[in-house]
């Protein structure tokens, strides 16, 4: 069974008491409840590449040398089985060619001969091709959420190279690891095995609805909230934590601590196990909150359905969490495990955003379907909450990559039935 979770993911802002009955025994004491804010734990801060190095002619021609005796090894451990990749697929040409070069020098981060390189007729020692570059990046890791390592920058991360001579109207353009990522088989082996093991139960013989709801319903029952990482408790010396990804929800996180993360972690988690079906799924990075004014970082999803493309939150559904900044000994506690033992109950608030549209995602405001009446009519208790979400929108600046990036996300126009 999983531990009672790391945080409340909803907060509890009035409970209204008496409900008109008469009360023979002494209301609960409700003044120790602490106000509990939706949580965002933050997406995996952007880390942009190294500038361009220049190289000078010898150094060119070794990494030339390097690439013609680079002997590609086996089967890739990258197993990812998306038939599509959305951002990808909306780049422009010049962040989609740099895209494909960077995934083929991921597919063997190890070995020092494994360089991409590109013909490229903008200079790029330019603004310009340093934005694309780390447009393509961020991308990449989007839509690839195996690519953990990448996305946290912990131990490995790309740069480019140049010699920045024109020929023939071209530059030539050297993409490789900074260093060798030397943990590349062991983190992709374990991530491999956990995700087939996550899979291994799931049925996909019925309806596209079925996978969804199974592998959204199994994760939150996997994975616990890392408040640690989300305070901003948890530092590393370089990179994020990997709890901010899909390692962090399958495997660990940085302190080695299984299956914890935050919210963009639960986001990769769930497109990846998604595609891993066939089914198209998209990472969306923004704010969220009880409110406009309080909104912090955040991440979510996008997954396509018989056609149609859905919003879910599976990080705010994740219910069996909430018990976690509650003590034992306040009133409200086993008031809050007895909602959450009710299944119909647990049902509506564990699925509150679950398929549903833009708008409803953007703003959510509960009916009276999300109080819970406890038993003995003591207390009308709401274990969900208006809130807000709003996506990263590109401003035209070209300064930061994720917001045009999340921009070209796609719009989902109504709820599920």
């Amino acid at each position: 069974m999983k531990q009672w979770g790391q945080r409340i993911c909803l907060g509890i802002a009035c409970l209204l008491l008496g409900m008109g009955m008469p009360v023979t025994a002494a209301e609960p004491d409700l003044s120790g409840l602490k106000k509990i804010i939706m949580p965002s734990g933050d997406m995996a801060e952007r880390t942009p590449s190294k500038p361009l190095e220049m190289l000078s002619p010898s150094d060119a021609q070794l990494l030339n040398e390097q690439m013609a005796g680079y002997m590609q090894k086996g089967e890739s451990l990258l197993k990812n089985k998306a038939v599509e990749y959305y951002y990808y697929n909306n780049l422009d040409p010049v962040a989609k060619e740099l895209y494909d070069v960077m995934l083929q020098v991921a597919r063997d981060p190890v070995s020092e001969g494994n360089i991409g390189f590109i013909m490229t007729d903008i200079d790029p020692r330019s603004e310009e091709y340093y934005y694309e570059f780390n447009l393509a990046y961020r991308a990449l890791c989007f839509d690839h959420p195996e690519l953990f390592w990448l996305y946290s920058g912990e131990e490995a991360e790309m740069c480019y190279y140049s010699e920045a001579l024109m020929q023939n109207g071209f530059y030539f353009v050297y993409v490789k690891m900074v260093e060798p990522f030397t943990r590349f088989e062991e983190q992709m082996t374990a991530f491999n095995r956990a995700a087939e093991a996550f899979l291994a139960d799931i049925d996909t013989s019925g309806s596209e609805y079925q996978t969804i709801r199974q592998i959204h319903d199994k994760l939150i029952g996997l994975v616990n909230y890392n408040d640690p990482v989300a305070d901003h408790r948890v530092w590393l010396s370089r990179g994020q934590d990997l709890a901010h990804t899909a390692y962090g929800v399958l495997v660990e996180d940085s302190s080695g601590i299984a299956n914890y993360a935050v919210c963009d972690g639960y986001s990769l988690a769930f497109e990846y196990l998604l595609q891993q079906c066939g089914i198209e799924a998209v990472f969306i990075g923004g704010v969220g909150g009880n409110s406009e004014e309080e909104m912090g970082g955040h991440a979510w999803n996008m997954v396509k359905m018989d056609g149609s493309w859905y919003e879910v939150d599976a990080t705010w559904n994740d219910r069996e969490s909430m018990v976690d900044d509650l003590n034992p000994w306040e009133p409200v506690y086993e008031y809050v495990l007895e909602a959450l033992n009710d299944a119909a109950y647990r049902e509506r608030v564990e699925h509150f955003l679950f398929l549903v549209s833009t708008e409803t995602m953007h703003h959510f405001i509960p009916g009276g379907e999300y109080t819970y009446f406890s038993q003995d009519g003591r207390l009308e208790l709401p274990l969900v909450w208006e809130c807000f979400h709003a996506r990263l929108q590109d401003d035209g600046a070209r300064e930061d990559p994720d917001k045009e990036v999340i921009s070209l996300a796609p719009l989902a126009m109504q709820n599920y039935q």
